[in-house]
């Protein structure tokens, strides 16, 4: 997943509009709107965490990404394996840039 900025915000959203549920459910004695509060808020900070991984986003060309997913179908691959091996070889077939400065001579 692709964590933009626009989609944190609304898993955060949904995480505290979660809690204010459980926490007035919880005070409203609606134990079974509670246990569904808290199985979403779950859910949600488990959401929250995946978009939160160490995995960069690198946004690219719709046709890219479509590529890469063509790709993945064809070979039975997770896209992230696709992925790190198609730039992998850019990078074996160009050369890996060591030095930003040294680059732009």
């Amino acid at each position: 997943m692709s964590p933009t900025g626009t989609l944190r915000m609304l898993v955060i959203g949904i995480v505290v509009v979660l809690v204010i549920g459980s926490v007035d459910s919880a005070i409203g004695g609606e134990w079974d709107l509670f246990a569904l509060f808290l199985i979403a808020l779950g859910l949600g900070v488990t959401l929250l965490f995946r978009v939160e991984s160490r995995r960069s986003a690198i946004p690219i060309r719709r046709d890219l990404a479509a590529w890469l997913r063509n790709r993945s179908a064809v070979s039975g691959e997770p896209l992230t394996t696709v992925t790190d091996r198609a730039i992998a070889t850019f990078v074996e077939r160009y050369g890996a840039v060591t030095d930003v400065e040294e680059a732009r001579q």
